[in-house]
């Protein structure tokens, strides 16, 4: 399915919206389930020493601090400026620009790797941004990214979803997202080879949200879903009941283990 340009624009703009509320936040929620796939996004795209990384969709800069202790010298952009800011104040001096990341501010063959780090599967135009990824990759360079597995096979976040669904009316809840640009890890790599990329490579990576109560996932998802306009009562009563699936959950360590896991994909520019 291919959107319109209307449509891209809409959903452009919604994208900003969203990250820009999900911004202050995102350190304490979301970021404890992502960071479990940096080391692999680094490993995938050969990041060490000396290597020239663009970081696509950095958030608060997630992936720029393990990359800088590896040696590389780092660049990064984000299409929400409220996470521009975020990251920079946690990276100070570190080239991070607010940019869309399906229209690169920089120029050809620039780079050595490109990460993008659960981005692309929320972004308009997933093919215009794996292009611009392959533009700016030096011959040889090295792209590697992660996107969540299949719905299904998110247990954290369809707790949380179930949890609002099941207090909230489905009509409040805006859901403005782009239609699936793949599904399996087969299909992720035919589709790094379309887009001009060679010996592509892709697997599940098993991923859990470790949380001892709700409080942090519901900070997370009031920001994402914009759960601002309802009452005050049906946001605690979401609450409680997030609060009440991660109670029942709780293992002797003190901590919840809902599984969410995703899709790590990469491959090469050829030379």
């Amino acid at each position: 399915m291919t959107l319109t340009e209307n449509e891209i624009a809409d959903l452009t703009r919604h994208n900003i919206e969203v990250w820009n509320r999900c911004a202050a936040s995102y350190t304490s929620n979301f970021e404890v389930l992502t960071r479990g796939a940096i080391a692999t996004l680094l490993d995938l795209a050969n990041v060490g020493k000396g290597t020239s990384l663009l970081d696509i969709g950095t958030g608060p800069g997630t992936l720029i601090g393990p990359a800088i202790e590896r040696g590389a010298r780092v660049s990064a952009i984000d299409i929400a400026p409220e996470m521009v800011d975020q990251a920079k104040s946690r990276h100070p001096g570190i080239d991070i620009t607010t940019a869309d990341a399906a229209s690169l501010p920089h120029s050809d063959a620039t780079f050595d790797a490109v990460t993008i780090g659960f981005c692309l599967h929320h972004v308009a135009d997933a093919r215009a941004v794996l292009s611009e990824a392959h533009r700016v990759l030096r011959p040889g360079g090295r792209l590697s990214f992660a996107v969540w597995a299949p719905q299904e096979d998110l247990q954290a976040f369809g707790l949380a979803f179930g949890a609002v669904v099941d207090i909230v009316e489905l009509g409040d809840v805006p859901d403005l997202q782009p239609p699936a640009i793949a599904t399996t890890p087969a299909d992720y790599e035919d589709l790094l080879t379309e887009m001009g990329f060679e010996q592509p490579s892709a697997r599940v990576l098993e991923l859990s949200w470790e949380l001892a109560d709700g409080s942090s996932m519901f900070v997370g998802f009031d920001g994402f879903l914009d759960l601002s306009d309802q009452s005050p009562d049906l946001r605690d009563a979401v609450r409680r009941a997030i609060d009440d699936q991660i109670s029942k959950r709780v293992e002797t360590d003190g901590l919840a283990h809902l599984p969410n896991p995703a899709v790590v994909a990469a491959a090469s520019k050829p030379r």
